[in-house]
Formats: structure tokens, C-alpha cells, sequence
């Protein structure tokens, strides 16, 4: 075995008390294997992966137990000893690049100390390995030079991949690897992962929360709660045949693609405090199934089949609790005493009185309203967005300023126009950089739109106007981080409550009663006791939940859900997403929901814009957008999206790069330079070519002559190229056209000519409008050439 753990126990202490965050954690791993450990935060996963590694915190220690590396007890070995494992023979890619990489010092000179502190070699011969690695990782040799600012965030951390990959270890330890990152970006960093191993055929231990980026990446996968691995099995048998109810629990509440479109099963309660003796199955308290046994006696763990192991008192009833287990009404028994038909009928009377609030803002200004169109199925079109642009002019440098340069400017949303009706929720997706947050702080007025106009029910929004005032209440906004949209110095009550103080909405008397109708209808029960607590004191998903009643309190038409579950664990996440669907079932709402999250998007929108580079590129019904997506872009975010079937072969799309300059948008259709069906017409530009150039010229058989260009100079659209001699520009051009046609797109058709001046090559391209949104199905259109002959 190259990895043995066995009966591994680390304590931290804590403000007094002694947290058991691994509690008797034993597994192993072969050569050339994945395992992936998956669980909720705070039930050991990554002080697991660190105590291998011995790289806990200074608060912590290895109560006992032993890590077998090659027959070798990290555990007992001296510190001394133990350095010459690290990074040689395991090491470590964690989850957040921007904190793992030194910001005074360029990623190449970091790589090259790393392999001077652990080898013999020159710094020559650091430098060139470092070459090596940035190949193998797919970044450009060219980036060694960069600062970690400099790059984007998946630029880091493929850095981060390559630093743990420096001395070719036989075991990588990768916690959270990519977390923070674009579905598109998480695939090729995965793709590269995969590749890498096949190469070096080492092993890896992926700790995540995400169980499709288990089901495609492991072998085996463990699952760990409160300290221990409740669950460990081969992925295929875990995935299909799961025994304990925790892990049942997880793969139901996870959201995806392929699945039915009921509702998510969310697990109720959190995980326990590690810092308490606990009795019995820790899973217990939140378990659907448990017994009076369950709650007195510490399960084994118990072979279920060859190589599948679960910890429950009932592993011969695991068929029984799969099929039981797919029912939401099976978890929502569990919180007898938080869930109970009076606290039903209690949350239905707040949704009503909610109702009420929203519909005397309506009365009131019903004379003022005006007809609005109508859209999908005949419902109205509640808020109409027309040619929104949001431009940020970028600083300029003296001397730019000087030369009366033109002033560059930040393209974050150019010309979206969307509708969204009464009573729907629309999803906003698309990469970082999209556009889609600033979408939604233009509309809840926290932005200012550069040009464009917002409407709501006819009225049109000015900035200063009154409808504008009247429009803030009736618009909220759901961040993705709760914890830094609450004022921690505020309890719930001072949070939830002002809203209706700053509208001026209720006596006192009325405003404690919707604060606690507010917190009822986002299932913090009994509301009663949370108005006295402090977010501090409360879990990821409370905080959420909190921040979401905030924003309902006082009656909105309206919310802006930006990213509102992509921090917070599945099993909450469900719960979450549950409750924006009983919005707009109870309290008639409208939802704009921004993620990148297609499964969730899927889940809970019934239209779907696809944004890209600040233009909305395809727009549609969403089982339309993602059964038959029509741009490329589209297919591009749908290929990306990890299976939660182990059996099941994705297809990836090439995705080519990552989104271009916001300040410097492309020519023509802006997604040209990723998409693999680009036509010769789409905008291909000198910045292409000269793209395609320079990977030539770095290429091992690339044409001798592409050495002889002294420099490439872009201007406007075109490309100039500056050879050594007048006597090679013959053989340059030939080359460069040779770059040109080896290319798997047409580049060569969209050249318009190609002069020749002295010591120079001129290659000029036209410039091309911007696709249209063409129209590709029932209210669905999609902003690409591939489909200019539908029309509108």
C-alpha cells in the first residue's frame, strides 16, 4: 500500500475545550489511485489531508493513530526527516491560490526556490524545469515572469498545481482545488489533473464537497462526518449502492443536469459540535431512520460488500432507506419540534401577511401604473431592460494623459436587453467576467447604467426619479457572502428590521410581527429564537437565510440572488434553493438568480440568459438553453459540468483560452476566439494571429523562418510584422501563412490582404459587426452567425 491510515485521532484546542476534528479516521490508498473525501465543512476533511501531511496548526496535535507512507510512520518521524517527504514524495494543492502564493515575488522565481530548497540544482537549471512544469500545467513559459496580481484565478492555481507537482511526488493531496473557480476553469484544471496523473502516474487524495467532481475523478471515495468516515467505497458501488443515510442524504440533495426536477432533499441541522462528548451515531440527531440504538451506541463500521464499509446500525435496510430516503416529507419529519403543523400553518399566514405588505404598495400607486408588454406565455413583462451598458474608464498613465490619448474603459455590460415577467425567475449565467453581477446591482439601483433604460410595469426608472425610490423597495438583493453583508455588531432582529425602518413601513408593533414572519418563511423556526443572536452564532446557511429575510421583509416584487449558494455546503444549499421556488409559488415574486451554476440554474429558473464577455449570447426556456443549446458558448458551459454518474464519459468541449480583455473586446462575435466553429466571418483580427504566431514560434518543429520576425506590432485590427532583413520577408510570409492554414480554423479566409514593405509584412483584416440574436426555436434565440438566416 503507499497509504495507510489507521485509527487517526486530531484534537485542536479551542477557548478552552479540546475539538476532536479527527476522531478514529482509518483508510488506504494503492499506487496510482484516487480517493476522494467527501463530507460537509467542519467534519475533518481537510484537517484530515493535513495530518497526513503534518501540517496542522499550532493549536493542534496528532493525539494518536499512524500515517504509513511506503511503510514509513510520518507520525513519529522527526521534523527533520519529515522535510524530505514533503513536496518529494506528497504534497499539497490547497484550496485558496491567491493565499498559497507570496505576492513580493514572481511565480517563476517562486518555483525555482522551491526546487533549490529541496534539490542540487542551479538556478539555471530550476528555471528550466519550472519551463517544464508551466508546460505540463498548460500555462506559457512566458508567465514565470508574472506576479501572482497579475494573473487570473485559474492561471493561479495551475501555479499552485505545479509547485505541488515540482519533484514529481507519488502522492497529491489536493484540498478544494477548485472551489473558487469557473466551472469552465475547474475543467481544465480537472483535464489537466487527469492528464498529469495518466503521465506520472501518481496518486491523489481530492478533499471536496462537490460529489460530480468525485464521480469523475476517483476510484474510491470516503465519506467523513464529525470527525470520522462514516462511508468508503468504490465510487461506482458508493454512487449506486449507497449504505449510510448521511451519504444518501448528499448525493439527494445534489442538484444536476441528468436528474428529475423535484425538489431537492434537503438534510436538516448541522453537523454536531466536535467540541462535545457525543453518544451514539453522530449522524443521530439529523437521521431519518435513527433508533433509540442509533442515539445510545456508536456504530462499526460494517463490510456492506468487497471493499464498501459503512458505520450504521442498519446496513441491511440500505435498499429500504434509498427509495424512503428520495422523499423531501421523509427529512422534514425530522425537525419535530422545528417543522410541526402549527409552525406550517404559522409560515403560511406570514407568506400571506408578506403578501398584504407588497400589495398595499400597489394600491397605493395603481393610478401611476401604465401597460406593459407581454412576454413568455402571456404573462407581463414586469421589468424591461433596454441596451443596459455599464463602462468603467480605466485610470490613465501621465504620459498617456499627455498625448491626448483616447481613454480605455472597461466593457462590464454592453447592450443587454432582457424582460423579466410576473412571477418568474430568470437566470443569469455565464464565466466571471460575464457581466452577470453588475446586471443585478444596475437593477437594484447599487449601480449606475453608463447608457440604457430600466422600466418597471410601464414606469421608467430614472436614477433621481421617483419611481426609482418607490422601485429600491420592491427590489432586494441576496448576496453570495452573508457573513459580510451582516452587520456583526447587529443581532437578527436590528438585521431583519431595517429594511421596514429605512421605508418607513409599520408601528413598532407591526415591524417586530413581519421581522418574525420573515424569518418564519425562511424555515429559521422557532424565529422567536434567533431575534436575540448574533451572525456569529449562527451556521453558513443561517447566515444565508438571514440575509434572505432581510430582503423579503418588507414585501419585495423583486429579488437579485447573486450567487446566493455557491459558499455554502450541498446539503444547506438544497434547503436554499428550495425556499427561492416557494417564493415564487407563496409570495409571487420574481427572481433574477446570477450564478454559474447551471445544475441550480436548471433547478429553479424558468428562463435563461447565457452571458458572455457583457452581451447576452443565448436566451431561452431553460430546458430549452441547456437540452438543445444552440451558441457555442453555451455548449462550451454545458460540456463543463462534472456527471454525477461514475459510468457515465463526458464529452468535453475545447475551451480554448480564457474570456478576452473587458477593456479590448474582440472584432465581430465576441466569443471567436474560443469557439470551435468560428467561421471566417466571425472576426478574426491581427491580436489572432498573432496569438497563433507566437505558440508557432514556441513550438519544437516550428518554421526556422518564424525566428527571423524581430517584433509584432497590432494596429487596430490589423497585424505588422517586423522581420531581421528585407531578404526574408519572402519566407516569413510563406511561413505565416503556413500558421495560418495548419490552423483548425478558417483564419486564412478572413484575411483581407497581405502587403509587403521593406522589412515588413502588413496583414490586414475587416471589421465585422456583432451577431444579432437570432431566433432558434419557441422564444428562444441565440446571438451567433451560425444562425443569421433565421432573422428575428
Amino acid at each position: 500500500m503507499l497509504l495507510e491510515v489507521k485509527d487517526l485521532h486530531t484534537y485542536y484546542t479551542a477557548r478552552g475545550k479540546e475539538v476532536r476534528a479527527v476522531d478514529g479516521a482509518s483508510f488506504s490508498m494503492a499506487e496510482g489511485e484516487n480517493l476522494g473525501l467527501v463530507g460537509e465543512s467542519g467534519c475533518g476533511k481537510t484537517t484530515l489531508a493535513k495530518s497526513i501531511m503534518r501540517i496542522i496548526a499550532s493549536n493542534a496535535r496528532i493525539d494518536s493513530g499512524e500515517v504509513l507512507f511506503n511503510g514509513t510512520d510520518l507520525v513519529s518521524l522527526p521534523e527533520s526527516q519529515l522535510n524530505k517527504f514533503r513536496w518529494r514524495e506528497l504534497s499539497l494543492v490547497t484550496q485558496s491560490a491567491m493565499n498559497s502564493l507570496d505576492p513580493v515575488y514572481t511565480v517563476g522565481d517562486q518555483i525555482t526556490e522551491t526546487l533549490k530548497a529541496h534539490t542540487n540544482m542551479s538556478t539555471a537549471q530550476a528555471h528550466e524545469r519550472g519551463v517544464e512544469l508551466f508546460e505540463l500545467v498548460g500555462l506559457e513559459p512566458k508567465r514565470l515572469s508574472s506576479y501572482p496580481h497579475q494573473l487570473s484565478g485559474g492561471m493561479r492555481q495551475r501555479v499552485v498545481i505545479a509547485l505541488a507537482l515540482a519533484l514529481n511526488p507519488k502522492l497529491i493531496i489536493a484540498d478544494e482545488p477548485t472551489t473558487a473557480l469557473d466551472v469552465v476553469v475547474q475543467d481544465g484544471i480537472l483535464k489537466q489533473l487527469d492528464q498529469i496523473q495518466r503521465q506520472l502516474k501518481n496518486s491523489m487524495i481530492l478533499v471536496t464537497h462537490d460529489v460530480s467532481l468525485v464521480a469523475e475523478m476517483c476510484h474510491r471515495v470516503a465519506v467523513m462526518y464529525a470527525g470520522k468516515i462514516v462511508e468508503i467505497g468504490s465510487t461506482s458501488e458508493l454512487f449506486r449502492n449507497a449504505s449510510h443515510p448521511y451519504t444518501i442524504g448528499l448525493l439527494n440533495a445534489f442538484p444536476t443536469l441528468e436528474s428529475a426536477k423535484g425538489e431537492l432533499i434537503s438534510i436538516p441541522g448541522t453537523p454536531p459540535d466536535l467540541s462535545e462528548r457525543i453518544v451514539g451515531c453522530p449522524f443521530a440527531a439529523r437521521c431519518p431512520f435513527a433508533t433509540d440504538t442509533c442515539r445510545t451506541v456508536a456504530p462499526p463500521s460494517v463490510e456492506v460488500s468487497p471493499g464498501h464499509f459503512s458505520a450504521c446500525h442498519y446496513t441491511d435496510q440500505a435498499e429500504s432507506f434509498r427509495v424512503r430516503a428520495a422523499e423531501q416529507e421523509r427529512w422534514r419529519q425530522q425537525e419535530a419540534g422545528r417543522v410541526n403543523r402549527e409552525e406550517e400553518e404559522k409560515r403560511t399566514a406570514a407568506a400571506e401577511h408578506l403578501l398584504r405588505v407588497s400589495s398595499r404598495f400597489d394600491a397605493e400607486h395603481a393610478q401611476d401604473d401604465t401597460d406593459s408588454s407581454s412576454g413568455a406565455g402571456g404573462r407581463q413583462a414586469a421589468l424591461v431592460v433596454k441596451d443596459v451598458t455599464k463602462h468603467y474608464p480605466v485610470k490613465q498613465s501621465f504620459g498617456a494623459s499627455m498625448r491626448r490619448e483616447a481613454r480605455k474603459v472597461v466593457h462590464a455590460v454592453d447592450g443587454v436587453s432582457i424582460e423579466v415577467h410576473e412571477g418568474e425567475i430568470l437566470g443569469l449565467a455565464g464565466e466571471s467576467g460575464s457581466g452577470k453581477s453588475t446586471i443585478g446591482e444596475i437593477i437594484t439601483g447599487l449601480q449606475t447604467a453608463t447608457t440604457g433604460s430600466l422600466s418597471y410595469r410601464g414606469r421608467p426608472i430614472t436614477e433621481n426619479g421617483r419611481t426609482r425610490k418607490e422601485f429600491r423597495r420592491l427590489v432586494q438583493m441576496a448576496f453570495q457572502d452573508p457573513y459580510e453583508t451582516l452587520n456583526p455588531r447587529f443581532t437578527i432582529f436590528q438585521t431583519v428590521l431595517e429594511p421596514l425602518r429605512n421605508f418607513g413601513i409599520g408601528t413598532a408593533e407591526e415591524r417586530k410581527e413581519l421581522v418574525i414572519e420573515a424569518l418564519r418563511e425562511v424555515d429559521l423556526l422557532p424565529p422567536e429564537t434567533y431575534l436575540d443572536r448574533y451572525p456569529h452564532e449562527l451556521s453558513g446557511g443561517q447566515r444565508q437565510r438571514v440575509a434572505i429575510a432581510r430582503a423579503i421583509v418588507c414585501g419585495p416584487h423583486f429579488l437579485v440572488a447573486d450567487e446566493p449558494v455557491s459558499m455554502l455546503d450541498v446539503s444547506i444549499r438544497a434547503g436554499v434553493l428550495n425556499l427561492f421556488r416557494r417564493f415564487k409559488r407563496e409570495l409571487e415574486m420574481s427572481i433574477i438568480y446570477v450564478s454559474h451554476d447551471l445544475a441550480t440554474i436548471r433547478y429553479i429558473c424558468d428562463r435563461t440568459a447565457i452571458l458572455y464577455l457583457g452581451r447576452v449570447a443565448e436566451l431561452g426556456p431553460t430546458e430549452e438553453v441547456l437540452e438543445n443549446p444552440k451558441h457555442p458558448y453555451t455548449r462550451l458551459l454545458i460540456s463543463a459540468v462534472p456527471r454525477t454518474d461514475p459510468d457515465l464519459e463526458r464529452r468535453h468541449v475545447d475551451a480554448r483560452g480564457e474570456i478576452p480583455d473587458p477593456i479590448a473586446i474582440p472584432n465581430g462575435c465576441r466569443f471567436h476566439t474560443r469557439c470551435p466553429l468560428a467561421m471566417a466571418h466571425c472576426g478574426w483580427e491581427g491580436r489572432d494571429l498573432q496569438v497563433l504566431i507566437e505558440t508557432a514560434q514556441r513550438a519544437e518543429n516550428g518554421a526556422a523562418a518564424l525566428s527571423e520576425i524581430k517584433a509584432m506590432t497590432v494596429v487596430g485590427l490589423n497585424l505588422r510584422v517586423t522581420v531581421n532583413s528585407s531578404a526574408v520577408v519572402a519566407s516569413v510570409r510563406a511561413a505565416v501563412q503556413e500558421v495560418m492554414e495548419a490552423h483548425d480554423r478558417p483564419i486564412e479566409q478572413a484575411v483581407e490582404e497581405i502587403t509587403e514593405n521593406a522589412s515588413e509584412l502588413l496583414i490586414a483584416f475587416s471589421k465585422r459587426p456583432e451577431p444579432e440574436q437570432y431566433r432558434v426555436g419557441d422564444k428562444h434565440t441565440a446571438a451567433c452567425y451560425l444562425y443569421e438566416d433565421n432573422g428575428i
